[in-house]
């Protein structure tokens, strides 16, 4: 257990020996002797005891924290050294969070240390157990696997997280590292869902055809299919998209300008969508700050329905595949890599990694046999992705991109 001095940095430094000496009484009478050095060792180790326990707000009365101390070696709890630890991690936890949020860190990101955190909080303090032990570390992860069954890449996501957060404090307090030797898991390798052009097809004619029937729902629910599918944005992406951030003259092309790990990119867009989102942007009168995909009552779409309007679509559709909001970008990167081979790889916004052969190796086989293929008689606003821009000069109001965005 990492002791209240360890963890000091937390909180108030500890009180030296001669300091806390001088908080000991000496007033007596006045021929009274000097108290032997070893009584005023232990008061001088009581009184830092209790400044330790209140420098970290435990509130607890004097005698209950200082009778731990007073037990046999072999029986003494570690309460006090426990109260200390949880409290100070817990002030570890919020200032590391802070931290996050100070590097504009995403919500995802912040989320899924919160989460881990307050679980391994929440475990320790249930257990009794200390998280700067290898073997704690070992058996809550076992917990976590047993309780909640995770996919392979949410349990290597919640060990990398958790390694990094008690790293950090264990250098901050001076304390041995819990994953100093214990390995990683495997980084997890799959093929991502997608759908087939035939698949997606049954998926707008599903959004067409919505069971209520509410005015611009099919219209509302379609629009943001093709959106998906044929820029490949993420689902965060379309919704903060606003009219402002689209271009749809000469060459159009849409902004991102809070993409992954907050980067900007401009991309383009394909004909036929131009053309019908000129005709809507025309047909609503809408103004530069307003969102190209609104909810029925006209305000911005929430992620949370832009996820329930895709699962609602692949019920109907009688999917049996798990489709989601990332299943269509995926599935947007696959056809273009179907469409122009290994060059797919140099018009993909960025973010979209299409060069990793785990992720599309099933474009491969199936090209190979024919399977994959597109149709020749797929519409054109289905192809993703299929006019490049190329040295489009920066439009006014976009942010400064790094010369590592490729307007691509």
């Amino acid at each position: 257990m990492a002791s209240p001095e360890q963890l000091s940095f937390l909180g108030d430094p500890p009180v030296s020996k001669r300091a806390a000496r001088q908080v000991v009484p000496t007033e007596g009478p006045p021929n009274a002797s000097e108290p032997p050095p070893a009584d005023v060792l232990l008061l001088a180790r009581l009184a830092q005891a209790l400044l330790q326990a209140r420098a970290v707000a435990d509130e607890r009365p004097p005698l209950v924290v200082l009778a731990p101390l007073f037990q046999p070696a072999e029986h003494r709890t570690a309460e006090p050294s426990s109260s200390a630890a949880a409290l100070s991690l817990r002030t570890a936890r919020d200032d590391w969070l802070r931290r996050l949020q100070t590097s504009c860190r995403s919500e995802s990101s912040y989320v899924g240390y919160r989460v881990a955190i307050d679980d391994l909080l929440a475990w320790a303090a249930e257990h009794g157990r200390d998280v700067f032990e290898e073997q704690a570390i070992v058996d809550h992860l076992a917990d976590y696997r047993a309780a909640r069954a995770p996919a392979p890449a949410t349990y290597y996501r919640r060990f990398l997280l958790l390694r990094r957060f008690l790293r950090w404090v264990a250098r901050r307090a001076g304390v041995p590292d819990p994953f100093a030797e214990l390995e990683a898991p495997p980084k997890p390798r799959q093929e991502r869902d997608w759908l087939t052009r035939e698949e997606f097809a049954r998926l707008l004619a599903a959004a067409a055809r919505p069971e209520r029937n509410l005015p611009g729902l099919a219209e509302r629910d379609v629009l943001a299919l093709r959106l998906l599918v044929t820029t490949g944005l993420r689902r965060s992406e379309l919704c903060a998209l606003t009219w402002r951030d689209v271009d749809l003259d000469n060459r159009p092309t849409l902004l991102v300008r809070q993409g992954k790990g907050g980067k900007p990119r401009r991309q383009p867009l394909p004909p036929a969508l131009a053309a019908e989102l000129r005709a809507l942007r025309a047909d609503r009168g809408a103004s530069a700050g307003d969102p190209v995909v609104c909810g029925l009552a006209g305000g911005r779409l929430q992620p949370a329905i832009l996820a329930e309007i895709v699962r609602r679509a692949a019920r109907r559709a009688g999917l049996e595949k798990r489709v989601t909001a990332h299943t269509l970008r995926h599935t947007a990167a696959t056809w273009l890599r179907q469409e122009l081979g290994d060059a797919a790889s140099s018009r993909v916004p960025q973010g979209t990694q299409t060069s990793r052969p785990s992720r599309y190796a099933h474009v491969e086989r199936e090209g190979s046999s024919g399977g994959g293929s597109a149709p020749s008689s797929s519409p054109a606003s289905a192809r993703p992705w299929r006019h490049r821009v190329t040295g489009s000069p920066q439009r006014a109001g976009d942010p400064a991109e790094p010369t590592s965005v490729r307007r691509t």
